[in-house]
């Protein structure tokens, strides 16, 4: 039997393959994204580094299309619901679900803060007047889907319980409204106050409503319960759609549906806005309207299997797409192996393609070597062991959180602490892993 018959005999019948394309599908687009962005171009003959949206405005049109961390969201709820519901059919209590479920979306991080923080520290201390193209702030940036997502995941018997008893749409409701308030304040008076990151600080609290209500429409996947025939998807659409070019085009919402980096610019994404919840829109219809055909497609053994060999080590591949990024980057322009132009023009464009081309060969030399961080050792070892009490796991989600936070604002180095590391940062963040779970037991168990 060969390899793709054995992925699909192995294949539990109940697997819902579309979902699974629609996210590695995701990620895949993300990794692309970030690829592509990244810009070194010529000074005099030395490299330097720039940020695609902010040299060439017209490519946030691209946003529009590559923002898709909204369906990991959306699909990543539908996940959540099921699995949970599994868990409690067999009497498994939230804290030993989220146990497990921090093993397997945590546990990835072991091995690159392993290797990025020595390296850190010696950029810093061995090396410090050596200046990187892109630095370890570019590598370590994103954490802050993790911390995200594991958010939505630990709240998830609660916003379940809340959606079997009363239906998602009150929940909906209150997080559409006072995320349009945070976006009145950030686009008002927010402008002069605090900043998070490079945002208003104000803005911070989206980050919790917006992922938290495009998670809860996972739920509703989960019961099949969106307009998934006829007009439905198209409607959905046209609603997104429709939104956007008011919210965009006479509204005070930004064009990008992403960060631009360095820059003080509003965007749509870090932290969100309400245009997410439009963007979701049309991303649901596109996805509810292809679900039938791509099912059917998926149920051929080939094409199943490079779904199945790359959702295995999914988080490892996007964990790990920056540190790639670069370690290439500041590799492949000073030795010369990827030309220098001085401008974005037609012929960095063409390279563009090589240079992808020898990330991805990279990334897939990497994600081998770590991915078993991700699916564990062994799959048959109880959620019982190393789980703590709620109170604990929510302190331990606080501290990770803060962590991510702490980290990506240094980008690894601290000025003014020993070895100029950012040791509250790691402190917290170990601290949020161990009060979950997460760095003991193993990170198996179905998803």
């Amino acid at each position: 039997m060969g390899l793709t018959a054995r992925i699909d005999a192995a294949t539990p019948d109940d697997r819902d393959r579309f979902l699974d394309a629609v996210r590695v599908a995701s990620i895949l687009l993300v990794v692309l994204g970030h690829w592509v962005v990244r810009v070194v171009t010529s000074d005099a003959g030395e490299p330097v580094p720039g940020y695609l949206l902010e040299m060439v405005p017209a490519t946030q049109w691209a946003t529009l299309l590559v923002q898709v961390m909204p369906l990991f969201f959306l699909l990543g709820g539908a996940v959540n619901a099921e699995s949970w519901r599994r868990a409690r059919k067999r009497g498994s209590t939230a804290s030993e679900w989220l146990t497990l479920r921090a093993r397997r979306l945590l546990r990835p991080t072991l091995p690159l803060l392993a290797v990025l923080v020595p390296a850190a520290g010696l950029m810093a201390n061995v090396w410090p007047e050596h200046t990187l193209l892109f630095d370890f702030r570019v590598a370590i940036f994103p954490l802050w889907f993790l911390a995200a997502y594991l958010l939505v995941t630990a709240l998830t018997p609660l916003t379940l319980a809340l959606h079997e008893r009363h239906g998602s749409l009150p929940l909906i409701a209150v997080c559409v409204a006072l995320t349009l308030v945070v976006d009145t304040l950030r686009f008002t008076v927010g402008a002069d106050g605090p900043l998070f990151g490079n945002q208003p600080a104000v803005a911070a609290i989206n980050v919790a409503l917006v992922w938290l209500l495009i998670h809860q429409l996972g739920f509703l996947w989960a019961d099949d319960r969106l307009p998934a025939r006829g007009l439905g998807p198209v409607g959905l659409i046209l609603a997104g759609a429709s939104l956007l070019i008011v919210m965009i085009g006479w509204g005070p919402y930004p064009l990008t549906m992403v960060p631009i980096e360095g820059s003080r610019a509003a965007n749509n994404a870090g932290p969100p806005t309400a245009a997410l919840y439009a963007l979701t829109g049309v991303q649901l219809g596109v996805i509810l309207s292809l679900r039938r055909s791509l099912t059917a497609w998926l149920a051929r053994p080939a094409l199943w299997a490079p779904v199945a060999l790359i959702g295995a080590g999914l988080m490892t591949v996007y964990l790990w797409h920056q540190p790639v990024l670069v370690l290439v980057a500041n590799l492949a322009y000073p030795l010369g192996w990827m030309p220098l132009t001085e401008t974005v023009d037609l012929q960095w464009w063409l390279w563009r393609l090589p240079w992808v081309a020898l990330c991805g060969v990279v990334l897939a030399l990497v994600v081998p070597v770590v991915q078993r961080f991700e699916t564990g050792a062994s799959r048959a070892r109880s959620a019982a062991t190393g789980v703590h009490p709620a109170g604990l796991q929510a302190v331990a989600v606080v501290l990770f959180c803060g962590g991510v936070a702490g980290l990506i604002q240094t980008g690894l180095v601290q000025a003014g602490m020993p070895l100029q590391l950012p040791w509250l940062s790691l402190l917290a963040f170990f601290a949020g892993l161990w009060g979950l779970g997460a760095l003991g037991g193993t990170a198996g168990g179905r998803r």
